[in-house]
């Protein structure tokens, strides 16, 4: 994530980005946005970011991070609007709703090996970035789970994988954190709203709820 936000602070026409985001701040309306994307193999040391245009939709910052551990292995996506980042932001509370899912790419590794092969240097490229943003998986039926916080979401996730692992929790999501260790599929982290007070985060919260992760829907037992 500081490493996609330090590339942001040396791209041309920043200031007319962060006009935009302040503008979206304000108005809550989308605007063209900048989708910044970030890939860090942990074993290599390897970085890379990329900067995509999106248009009508907000900014946001991406960021996948890999390693091949045999233990700690696995991969993982963080989500998070750009405006998360933004000077231009002022939280009115200090509650953030987050959901985690659990998914699968979408590109099979023989497609990727294929096109890595004999493909042209732009396909390449645009794989590679497919394959390293959200929109290159697709969530795995009843695998997303929503929740708030009052401490920092990174926090709370660690306290839930504790649970799972530690503890042996049996809800919903802890049973599915087990269920999913080793499996070839990708944890991505989003946050869907920040700075907000607790009874507005409650409401959000239970809405999503509602809509996409209420059992069997998700991993929620409850609104």
């Amino acid at each position: 994530m500081d490493v996609a936000l330090t590339t942001a602070n040396s791209l041309p026409n920043l200031a007319g980005l962060c006009e935009s985001v302040e503008r979206s701040i304000d108005e809550g309306v989308a605007h063209t946005g900048l989708h910044l994307l970030g890939y860090e193999d942990i074993d290599t040391g390897l970085s890379i970011v990329a900067a995509v245009s999106k248009p009508h939709a907000p900014s946001m910052v991406s960021f996948y991070a890999q390693s091949s551990h045999r233990i700690f292995g696995g991969a993982t996506l963080v989500c998070v609007p750009l405006a998360f980042c933004s000077p231009y932001f002022v939280p009115n509370g200090e509650y953030v709703v987050y959901r985690h899912t659990y998914k699968r790419p979408l590109v099979s590794a023989e497609e990727y090996a294929t096109t890595m092969q004999s493909g042209s240097d732009e396909d390449k490229m645009r794989l590679f970035l497919l394959s390293r943003s959200r929109e290159g998986f697709e969530t795995i039926p009843g695998m997303s789970y929503v929740g708030i916080s009052k401490r920092p979401w990174q926090q709370r996730l660690e306290e839930h994988i504790e649970d799972a692992m530690v503890k042996n929790s049996k809800t919903k999501f802890h049973e599915a954190i087990r269920q999913m260790q080793g499996q070839m599929v990708i944890h991505v982290h989003d946050v869907s709203a920040y700075g907000i007070s607790e009874a507005d985060a409650r409401q959000y919260e239970s809405k999503l709820i509602s809509a996409s992760t209420l059992v069997p829907l998700g991993l929620n037992m409850k609104c």
